[in-house]
């Protein structure tokens, strides 16, 4: 949470951290990213930590690449968590996914290149995959932790 809120002031992007989108019935709740960048980068954060916690986050990627695309109503409900200057983003119309970047970002304190663990791995490139076809650009960076 400290870093999207410390991201978000330090770079002025939007921070979505914790705006969940209710959708999908029952007790679903969707975070479409932890960040959004007025040039249509959309951001997945989250802390370097087991295999289900990085499957997570390309999950999250995923699913709210695909509503984005597919589901006008999922889209309405974005704009509603949005702040004025951001909303336009997020068109009510299908957007154009080639506009867009999906970057998962993980944070980790360690020196090396990331090491995922091996579904990890499989989960990324599944997700990568998928958004690709999408016609989604699709990133993966490191950041270092900053105590």
């Amino acid at each position: 949470d400290k870093y999207n809120e410390r991201a978000a002031e330090e770079l002025s992007i939007c921070n979505m951290d914790t705006k969940t989108i209710d959708h999908g019935g029952a007790h679903s709740k969707i975070e479409f990213c932890d960040l959004l960048k007025s040039d249509k980068k959309i951001i997945h954060v989250k802390h370097y930590g087991a295999s289900s916690v990085l499957s997570h986050l390309f999950a999250q990627g995923l699913v709210s690449g695909e509503l984005f695309l597919s589901d006008r109503d999922f889209r309405v409900k974005v704009r509603e968590k949005l702040p004025d200057g951001y909303k336009e983003l997020v068109p009510l119309t299908k957007p154009n996914p080639s506009d867009y970047e999906i970057i998962y970002a993980i944070i980790s304190n360690s020196p090396n290149a990331l090491d995922m663990p091996f579904f990890s791995k499989v989960n990324l490139r599944n997700a990568k995959r998928r958004l690709e076809t999408f016609g989604y650009k699709v990133s993966f960076i490191k950041i270092p932790k900053d105590n």
